[in-house]
């Protein structure tokens, strides 16, 4: 009876753990350099002259909806930050080329369409301000 005991405590003390560690990586803000551009073309969307969110959704995934309104309120306070949101299972050629696993993922593109920050889950608001504060500020709306 006790061995049963101690196998069920240690079972829990391995979830919790295992949980704990999960939790700690949803909406981890990652500084990457991706080498290359994503332009409009590619996204299928213009991007912001500052920044975009680029965001990968399924579906099937519960939590994108969430993500998507918090990232658009967040690319709303910023200005020339804009957000996309592209289907992972139609796109799943540029979801796999930008190793894309999970759902919801965030990219930050710079002004000029490069990936400096990764999102994997749900973020937080803090986080996702902290994506855009990766990015240089620079560059203006308009072109010569």
């Amino acid at each position: 009876m006790l061995i049963r005991i101690v196998i069920v405590v240690a079972l829990l003390a391995v979830a919790s753990l295992a949980y704990w560690w999960w939790s700690r990586r949803q909406g981890r803000v990652t500084r990457v350099e991706i080498p290359g551009a994503l332009t409009p073309a590619i996204l299928g969307a213009p991007r912001g002259y500052r920044a975009t969110f680029v965001q990968f959704s399924t579906p099937v995934c519960a939590k994108c909806p969430p993500t998507r309104t918090l990232l658009q309120r967040v690319a709303a306070e910023y200005e020339g930050v804009s957000h996309v949101e592209i289907d992972a299972s139609e796109r799943l050629d540029l979801a796999r080329e930008l190793d894309i696993m999970r759902t919801p993922t965030t990219l930050v593109l710079d002004t000029n369409g490069v990936v400096v920050a990764r999102m994997s889950g749900a973020p937080t608001e803090a986080q996702a301000r902290e994506a855009i504060e990766t990015t240089p500020a620079g560059g203006t709306e308009y072109a010569i």
